[in-house]
């Protein structure tokens, strides 16, 4: 169970630092009266991890996850494909991440936030926790890490939620901080969006390397 268990919080810690939603909510902090949409891009990416996260669980309980046993071999083989599909993540972020003296971009529809409407702004939190690749394959893997520990439903709904709280506390943290201390920390969030751009390639091409290892040795193991 401990395993288990522990390999969905590595998973959570990996969605949590994942640059996009954090990029995102720094832009929109950044910005003058948007507040709403803050909110609603936070709610969105809750929400949307929440749900992925429950419908993987719920179709790996239905597939044959039976905790009180050795993991399912299909189970076994998704880790390895998901560790797999980490790995070619890592080497991606690797060899895109910024060169010395080389200005990090945003995506264009990064750009475009500062044009978006409160609907728009929770729409595109839902559609990160999704369909975006890197978050969708940590999620799968997080699920699978629940279903498969011998916890009952109500360890899996306890699991489920510690998963969420983790994976979404850094946007989440950032608007409540800004809620309570207003526009005071501009400073550190500008140099916190610049070191991000400008470093997260590396860090993440580290931490999906780590997490791909660990998610090709564990399905190995439980073959």
């Amino acid at each position: 169970m401990g395993e288990a268990i522990g390999e969905s919080i590595v998973l959570a810690v990996g969605l949590a630092v994942t640059s996009v939603p954090v990029v995102a909510i720094v832009l929109m902090l950044l910005e003058e009266g948007a507040g709403r949409r803050r909110l609603a891009f936070a709610v969105g990416w809750t929400v949307g991890t929440a749900v992925v996260l429950a419908v993987v669980i719920a179709a790996s309980d239905a597939l044959g996850t039976d905790p009180d046993t050795a993991p399912a071999r299909w189970a076994s083989i998704a880790r390895i494909v998901l560790g797999a599909g980490l790995l070619a993540l890592a080497v991606i972020d690797w060899r895109q991440r910024p060169r010395r003296g080389e200005p990090a971009g945003l995506p264009g529809w990064m750009r475009a936030l500062g044009g978006s409407t409160v609907p728009r702004s929770g729409l595109l939190g839902l559609a990160l926790a999704a369909c975006n690749p890197k978050n969708l394959v940590l999620l799968l893997g997080g699920g699978l890490a629940i279903a498969g520990a011998p916890v009952g439903v109500a360890g899996e709904v306890a699991g489920a939620v510690v998963f969420v709280l983790v994976a979404t506390a850094p946007v989440n943290v950032l608007v409540l901080l800004y809620r309570f201390l207003g526009a005071g920390p501009r400073r550190v969030l500008d140099a916190a969006n610049e070191w991000i751009q400008s470093n997260n390639a590396v860090v993440m091409a580290g931490l999906l390397l780590v997490i791909g290892v660990v998610l090709v040795a564990n399905g190995v193991a439980y073959l």
